[in-house]
Order: C-alpha cells, then structure tokens, then sequence
C-alpha cells in the first residue's frame, strides 16, 4: 500500500492509525455487503412463506377412490370426506373464486359405492383443462368414453361419461350466475361403483 511518506520507517503512532483507518474501510465495505446478503435470503424465505402451497392432488384423491372401488373396498366417509383446496400436480389451487381467494371443494361419499367431488364457488375455473389434467393422471384414454353430450332437461348442462373397469367417472359442468352478475362454471365429478352381476354357471 502507498503511502505519501518518504521515509520507510513510521512512528508507533502513525502506524497504529493506518492500520485503524484500513479496519474502517474494510468494515464499511463488508457490513453493507452483508447486510444485503441477510435482506435476500430473508426476501426469498419470505417468498417461500408466501407461496401457495396445499397437499390435496385432486388426481390422488380421485385415484384413491377408483382403487377403493376396484378391491371392493366400501367407501369410508370419515376417510374421504373434505372440504377445503384441491391443487394440481404442482400444489396450486385449481381455481381462484371471484373474492380473489383460492378455491374451496367438496369431497364427499354419498354411500359405500358412490362419491362427489365438487367447487364449492364460482371462479375462473377451466372444466376443459381440469378435465384433461384429471384424465391424463389418471389414465383414463377417450376410447373408454360411454357418453357425451348435454341431457335433454338440462341444456346448459355438459356430461361426460368414463368407464375405469369396476366403475364409472362421470363429470357434469354447468354454467351457474351470481346474483351481482358474475358467472362461472359447477363442476360435479361423480364415482360410482358398478354393481356385481353373478353370471349363472
């Protein structure tokens, strides 16, 4: 380090002083360093915190019940029954309701054979493409599609009728209004068990 002195030897005292200015500096150049350093990791813990986050896959859920159904399992309505967020694959709500909050669902067994799953408000809800989400998680392929199409008392209505084996996925969109005005999609998505045929021997 330079110094403005011309001689190579310095008092104690001048020696001391530079050696207090250079911890100075040094400090004054780490502390603010760090103290960004401490702000980002608390931003990104912040960020974190505040993520949205939820544990109930509506294609876990619905899986679960299928494979219910497929070792004749009754349907226990202390073990399915919820109401709460339904997320993706990614732990994202599936909708979020006109009041801006994440969508809340219903799971619930309507008898040892049967099951409803459905939002509970209106949203921006996509049925199409929680339709295909679910079908692709599930391996539901469209060759095994029974029935499509609206029923004749309920025009507004869109059915669509899967047959997984033991039992059927029957998903029903209608279009319901606020009474302010806002408009948005009711999903039902049905589960229901065939019934054992005995074939005579």
């Amino acid at each position: 380090m330079k110094t403005p002195h011309n001689s190579t030897l310095f008092s104690t005292g001048t020696h001391c002083m530079v050696i207090l200015w250079v911890a100075v500096a040094i400090g004054a150049v780490i502390l603010p360093s760090c103290s960004g350093h401490n702000k980002k990791d608390t931003d990104s813990l912040t960020e974190i915190h505040n993520a949205p986050h939820a544990d109930n896959d509506i294609a876990m859920t619905i899986r679960s019940i299928m494979d219910a159904m497929t070792v004749d399992q009754p349907l226990d309505s202390a073990e399915y029954t919820y109401q709460g967020i339904l997320t993706d694959g990614q732990g994202m709500p599936l909708y979020t309701d006109i009041q801006g909050a994440p969508g809340q669902w219903s799971v619930e067994v309507l008898s040892p054979t049967r099951a409803r799953i459905k939002n509970l408000y209106l949203g921006d809800l996509i049925p199409e493409e929680l339709t295909q989400y679910l079908l692709q998680s599930l391996d539901i392929p469209d060759s095994v599609m029974v029935k499509e199409g609206s029923p004749l008392n309920m025009p507004d209505a869109e059915v669509a009728i899967y047959d997984f084996g033991p039992g059927q996925i029957i998903f029903e969109t209608l279009t319901a209004k606020t009474e302010t005005g806002h408009s948005g999609p009711l999903i039902n998505i049905l589960l229901l068990k065939k019934p054992h045929v005995d074939i005579p021997t």
